[in-house]
């Protein structure tokens, strides 16, 4: 997420936070949520217990250009990929980021690249050995790959564009996906080597977004828009990959707004949220098709999006909003839900961003 608003710098309230050592384990068999502080002008980065999210350890502080912070891609293991805008460069949408690559449990810092999209969150592929990421140069968008250890860089597709191309990551047979936008739609596509890409699926007639490839690399979960009780919503699909064949989900509610959607670590089910009907609170619900929803714990008011499972799948970070649906969002906090049915707040005097997770060792 980046935060474009402008907020109070990040400040640490005297006895309101335990703050830890960054070789300290609080907390032993409990997996440790990473999440980032928004300020002005410079991000802090954390861990912390699931269970004990006031129990943190300053990981790093990442300086930005005032008003932008971090965006991040999902976390593999311990490490974490970020775009960001230095400190003193311009800022701006089209801004040229840089991409870094950190090491949470060391604290390691390593900058991979300095023309990457900020917009454009980077994605681990190759068991974690390299990243991909996009370059866009006026209506010139390209998909580079970078090896973290050589950092090589090899640019492996490229468009131009007045709409957008997104990687999504590689598939189980190591082919790579992404999304294009044009006036037709949103479609997947596949390319193999020096191959020219091939049509994967057409996902929709509108502007899909989202993209969860599945733990196995065989199926992507995203949105799609669809109108539904005489208003457009975005809902969320499940497509193979080989084929193209669409995975029918139970509707959970049948007609509301769905965030995410989140693989859960086994590949088994995907994670769902969905607008607060009628100003009710509404759970995230695991779909799995032909099962019924399966919802996790309610929130107080409004409506919870998934953001990352702990390793074992025991445990949701999640953003939360007090409000009803995307047009009316309401107030923004940050969540830690456990299967076992508990709900744990994750506070920070600037906007909380978060990350992903680490197991516990």
């Amino acid at each position: 997420m980046i935060a474009v608003a402008a907020i109070v710098a990040v400040g640490l309230a005297a006895g309101l936070l335990r703050l830890l050592p960054l070789a300290a384990k609080p907390t032993t068999g409990v997996p440790r949520v990473v999440f980032a502080a928004f300020g002005a002008t410079s991000d802090v980065l954390f861990i912390a217990p699931a269970t004990r999210p006031d129990e943190r350890t300053v990981v790093d502080t990442v300086q930005h250009a005032e008003g932008w912070g971090i965006n991040p891609g999902p976390m593999f293991e311990r490490l974490l990929a970020y775009n960001v805008v230095p400190a003193g460069a311009p800022a701006g949408r089209g801004a040229p980021s840089e991409l870094w690559l950190l090491n949470v449990a060391t604290g390691e810092r390593t900058r991979l690249a300095r023309d990457a999209d900020l917009l454009v969150k980077p994605q681990f592929v190759a068991d974690g050995k390299s990243i991909l990421y996009r370059r866009t140069d006026g209506d010139l968008q390209q998909v580079v790959r970078v090896d973290i250890d050589s950092l090589a860089r090899t640019m492996i597709y490229e468009e131009r564009t007045a709409f957008g191309v997104f990687p999504l990551g590689v598939d189980a047979n190591g082919t790579l996906l992404f999304a294009r936008l044009s006036n037709t739609g949103t479609d997947v596509l596949r390319k193999a080597g020096d191959a020219s890409p091939v049509l994967a699926f057409h996902a929709s007639d509108e502007i899909a977004r989202d993209w969860q490839l599945s733990p196995d690399g065989k199926s992507l979960a995203f949105l799609a828009p669809l109108r539904r009780a005489e208003r457009v919503v975005y809902r969320a699909a499940v497509v193979m990959i080989e084929g193209g064949k669409a995975v029918a989900l139970p509707e959970g509610d049948a007609s509301g707004e769905q965030y995410g959607p989140l693989w859960t670590p086994d590949g088994g089910s995907v994670a769902v949220g969905q607008e607060a009907a009628s100003g009710a609170a509404t759970p995230v619900v695991l779909l799995r098709a032909g099962g019924a929803p399966v919802p996790l714990a309610t929130p107080a008011r409004g409506f919870d999006v998934p953001v990352a499972w702990s390793a074992a799948g025991t445990y949701l970070a999640a953003r939360t909003f007090d409000g009803q649906n995307s047009t009316n969002v309401g107030r923004e906090s940050a969540v830690v839900i456990a299967r076992s049915g508990e709900r744990y707040p994750v506070s920070a005097p600037g906007e909380v961003i978060l990350l992903g997770w680490l197991p516990d060792d």
